[in-house]
């Protein structure tokens, strides 16, 4: 199955004053408005507008705030993660085939910036551009963070398969089975969803039947509870160590995935 590749890049732009009534508008508010302008320039290319993940929001504020606090502006943070990174430290719950990143540092003296000078910077470059009209990404969350005259931005875009409904489950036990339940957020029909559980011995085998083993990885049942919702039995039996929850379709799986520590 075909892995997207990353795109991550960056854009540094100096934006115009805007009228007084746009000072007010709250940071939140702000990024929801750059969310839709994102999506008016989908609709304009004939492509699906993305989802608000809240999650992503959080994401996007965590790096645009980081951003500001150490007075860098680039992907890779201090900490030495890019955007994959962050994602699978910060937002774990989550799994993706796919994740991108646009940045923006903005800058105007009166403190003044509008969110169509935001999305019209990315569009007017190609690579950010690219990002925007990906018919990949289904999902998008913006972060913004503003010092005075100075304002960082963050755009996350992912190609969501699920997240969990709960917390990250802990205290996983070897040798025992745990039911763990999904929101279910690609646009693919259900029937072609496939889980596949990735063991932490990759020599492990596991018994198809009596003629076919499949070494280090077995498939998982998922078992629907709506149209959106589904459960996943899950078997710890492959000894301690880190698994991997993946999920494709049609039979394959994306590597990326979400793993639990069994102990």
């Amino acid at each position: 199955m075909k892995k997207w590749l990353l795109i991550l890049l960056a854009l540094a732009l100096t934006l115009s004053a805007l009228p007084a009534k746009n000072k007010t508008m709250s940071i939140e508010n702000f990024e929801k408005e750059v969310w839709r302008l994102t999506n008016i320039e989908r609709t304009r290319h004939s492509l699906k507008p993305l989802a608000y993940e809240p999650g992503l929001v959080e994401l996007a504020r965590y790096h645009s705030l980081n951003m500001q606090k150490n007075n860098f502006f680039a992907h890779r943070d201090p900490q030495g993660d890019e955007v994959s990174g962050r994602q699978k430290k910060l937002y774990p719950t989550l799994v993706i085939s796919s994740i991108g990143e646009n940045i923006g540092r903005f800058r105007n003296s009166a403190g003044a910036f509008a969110p169509q000078d935001l999305v019209n910077g990315w569009m007017n470059s190609p690579e950010h551009r690219s990002n925007i009209l990906n018919p990949d990404y289904t999902h998008l969350g913006v972060g913004i963070a503003l010092n005075r005259d100075v304002m960082y931005a963050t755009q996350n875009f992912t190609t969501s398969l699920a997240k969990i409904k709960t917390d990250m489950p802990q205290g996983l036990q070897d040798g025992k089975m745990y039911r763990i339940s999904f929101q279910y957020l690609s646009p693919n029909q259900q029937n072609r969803l496939a889980g596949t559980l990735i063991y932490p011995d990759p020599t492990k085998l596991y018994q198809i039947s009596e003629e076919h083993v499949m070494v280090g990885v077995q498939p998982l049942q998922i078992e629907w509870v709506s149209k959106s919702e589904f459960d996943v039995i899950v078997p710890f039996a492959a000894g301690k160590g880190d698994y991997k929850i993946c999920f494709g379709f049609d039979g394959g799986y994306f590597p990326e995935g979400l793993v639990l520590k069994a102990n």
